[in-house]
């Protein structure tokens, strides 16, 4: 079979189902690699994005645990014009105990949940359930 097809700048040539068919497969090849390449910008550009804001996000913790020790400090010293500063420190020491130990306790907890993915296995399922009813068919 001979046809007309149109090359890359425009003219047109006539050429057997052979050579067209090699020309579809190198522009298919090339489209190939341009989506390749567009998803590697793409993806360079949010990782990119996503790089610079956990930096923002490590630095807001940063400043905010030298706030909160800031904090403690104040209610050191204003407790230490009601009591002697031994005392108010021991106070403070002891509140930040109380939490860090809650909050282990707490976290101890959660981490011994196991970790379930439900809804990704009946989905799996779902779709190899899909997948056999597709091939009965043929």
């Amino acid at each position: 079979m001979v046809r007309a097809i149109t090359d890359r700048f425009g003219t047109e040539t006539t050429v057997g189902a052979g050579a067209a068919a090699k020309a579809v497969a190198e522009d298919t090849r090339e489209l190939v690699r341009a989506e390749v390449a567009l998803a590697k910008a793409e993806l360079t550009q949010a990782v990119r994005e996503k790089a610079i804001g956990a930096g923002m996000l490590t630095a807001a913790g940063v400043a905010a645990w030298l706030g909160l020790q800031a904090l403690l400090i104040a209610a050191g010293f204003a407790l230490a014009l009601v009591m002697p500063g031994w005392a108010a420190a021991l106070v403070v020491a002891a509140a930040l105990v109380i939490v860090a130990a809650t909050m282990a306790l707490i976290g101890r907890r959660k981490a011994a949940t196991p970790v379930r993915l439900d809804i990704t296995k009946s989905t799996v399922e779902e779709d190899v359930a899909w997948t056999k009813g597709q091939l009965q068919r043929r």
